[in-house]
């Protein structure tokens, strides 16, 4: 028998199909019809993604995301393997930048015979610790209503700004414990303002007089 690879018989057999064609005389030099006999190796196993891991990054001061540099993942096989892929779980290239939060990469790759491999996951977390920044409109001053020891001042709310999302409008609390509509007393009473982000990001206080 002759290997179509020139190999020997007992040589391992290469993923595909090989041919053994077979010859033979019988004791007075006649050559039988060669015979060929078909060897077919399949490959079923699949390739091994192998990502760089879980990455992680703070925001990028001013934005609500962040610059992340990600390694290609690999891949290896027992035949051949290109390289993976990577799709981003909110469909960006994956140069973009990467917003506060999760999102996930996932691999894939075939190997040359079409064997998927199971797709690997790796995560890109961004946190966000940036705090809001409070604006008031500054010191309030008046002078008392006639016949009383206070003032009625209208007092504007104050605003917050963020990198990512305030949650909702800061708080006032007076330093008397009053609402911020009632009158105040002459002297100076302290406005304490807070907010926190939609991330959790406690404001710096900001007092208003």
């Amino acid at each position: 028998g002759i290997r179509s690879d020139g190999l020997l018989l007992s040589d391992p057999y290469p993923v595909g199909v090989t041919t053994i064609t077979w010859n033979v005389m019988d004791i007075n030099g006649n050559p039988a019809v060669a015979a060929t006999q078909i060897v077919s190796v399949t490959d079923n196993q699949v390739p091994v993604i192998t990502t760089s891991g879980p990455l992680t990054a703070n925001n990028t001061p001013g934005l609500c995301s962040a610059i992340v540099p990600v390694t290609a993942a690999t891949a290896d096989d027992n035949c051949g393997v290109g390289s993976p892929t990577g799709v981003r779980s909110d469909g960006l290239l994956l140069t973009d930048p990467y917003p506060v939060g999760v999102t996930t990469i996932t691999w894939n790759v075939m190997d040359i015979n079409g064997n998927p491999a199971i797709a690997a996951t790796q995560t890109v977390t961004v946190t966000d610790n940036e705090a809001p920044v409070i604006t008031t409109s500054g010191p309030l001053t008046a002078n008392n209503t006639p016949g009383l020891c206070s003032a009625t001042v209208s007092v504007t709310p104050a605003t917050a700004t963020d990198n990512c999302a305030v949650q909702g409008v800061p708080t006032g609390v007076r330093s008397d414990g009053l609402a911020l509509g009632d009158p105040y007393p002459v002297g100076v009473t302290t406005i304490t303002w807070n907010v926190s982000d939609v991330n959790g990001n406690p404001a710096i206080a900001v007092l208003q007089t």
